[in-house]
């Protein structure tokens, strides 16, 4: 006997496959990129709006009715939900300060004023970039210990620190 023979020839072997992947399962039930490219082509209608009802209309309906998993959701990193929370923050300060009543940014109008949505992202970024230096490990360290965060959650850290020396930069929430 060699040393690449097991004593038992005839000894059952166990083979384990992976799983397939999410693209794979796709493919197999009739939802992969070659079927979606058939639909958009063969739809008759304009290749934007094939693409749009494909990506939320029919694999959607597919995912209800269980003919395909639903889509794998990757994990949100605490930092990148800090983020998030320093951005909603600060567009709620920007609208606290610039009600729209008053003429400040509103994203749902087509009537803003040209440059409107700059000036908004312009302040919102400067804000938000402020809050997580300010207290962005605190919010990340809540977030990844809640897994969430509620409404209050920057508030409420800037109201947890010491009081700001004269040298610090202080930002109205």
């Amino acid at each position: 006997m060699n040393a690449d023979q097991t004593e038992d020839p005839w000894a059952p072997v166990t083979v384990t496959a992976a799983a397939p992947t999410y693209e794979q399962q796709l493919d197999a039930a009739g939802y992969g990129d070659a079927q979606r490219q058939r639909y958009i082509e063969e739809s008759g209608q304009d290749p934007e709006y094939a693409e749009c009802m494909w990506d939320e209309m029919v694999v959607p309906a597919a995912e209800a009715s269980g003919e395909i998993p639903a889509r794998p959701v990757e994990p949100v990193s605490p930092a990148v939900r800090a983020g998030w929370a320093a951005r909603q923050q600060a567009m709620r300060t920007y609208w606290e300060q610039n009600p729209v009543e008053q003429g400040g940014y509103d994203p749902l109008s087509n009537s803003n004023e040209p440059g409107a949505e700059d000036r908004f992202n312009t302040v919102v970024d400067q804000l938000s970039t402020q809050i997580l230096q300010d207290v962005g490990g605190p919010l990340t360290e809540s977030i990844e210990q809640t897994g969430t965060w509620g409404d209050n959650t920057v508030t409420e850290l800037y109201a947890q620190r010491p009081a700001a020396s004269d040298d610090e930069p202080e930002i109205e929430i």
